[in-house]
């Protein structure tokens, strides 16, 4: 059954797995995000139309599990345009981060800026291979408590420091025990 003759909206070309445009509303940001869970660390629990949008788990030690509730939004200042309370969530997922009087003890992970990161890290998890030096790194890390866009950032910092391929994910062809 047809309710409009109103043509769909699509974003930019990306070629991202079974993604083939970037989203262009919250529904595409849980979409992603629905895919790319694990490389984000997280064991989703539940999702709903509600706030928080979704319950999930993320390791931060042996055998230790936080529950952590996220809110998606297309954008981060959505949150605060929809009367949320700050309190109620531990971590926003947005296509494009843009609240920049956003709580600092809130967790923002913009998925357009960590597409190309995610992608490498889900590919090497989908070779379930020895872990390489840059899982071996994001795995510390992780246990560390630091954010997915923390270590990024900081393995983006090492790749500098070291020289052009070094420090590649991509460029590492034999796995490191």
């Amino acid at each position: 059954m047809r309710t409009s003759n109103r043509k769909r909206l699509f974003g930019d070309k990306i070629a991202f797995k079974s993604l083939s445009c970037m989203p262009v509303n919250e529904l595409g940001v849980v979409y992603l995000f629905g895919v790319l869970h694990d490389t984000f660390d997280f064991k989703i629990e539940s999702i709903q139309s509600g706030y928080p949008d979704c319950l999930a788990r993320r390791k931060v030690a042996n055998n230790r599990w936080e529950e952590i509730r996220i809110e998606f939004e297309y954008d981060s200042r959505s949150f605060k345009m929809h009367g949320h309370d700050p309190a109620d969530v531990d971590v926003i997922v947005c296509w494009t981060h843009n609240w920049k009087e956003c709580p600092k003890r809130i967790e923002v992970i913009e998925l357009s800026s960590l597409l190309g990161d995610a992608e490498q890290i889900d590919k090497q998890i989908q070779k379930k291979t020895i872990l390489n030096e840059w899982q071996l790194f994001a795995q510390r890390k992780r246990l560390e408590g630091l954010t997915f866009a923390e270590i990024a950032g900081l393995w983006k910092k090492r790749k500098r420091e070291e020289g052009p391929n070094k420090a590649n994910p991509a460029d590492a062809k034999k796995p490191r025990s």
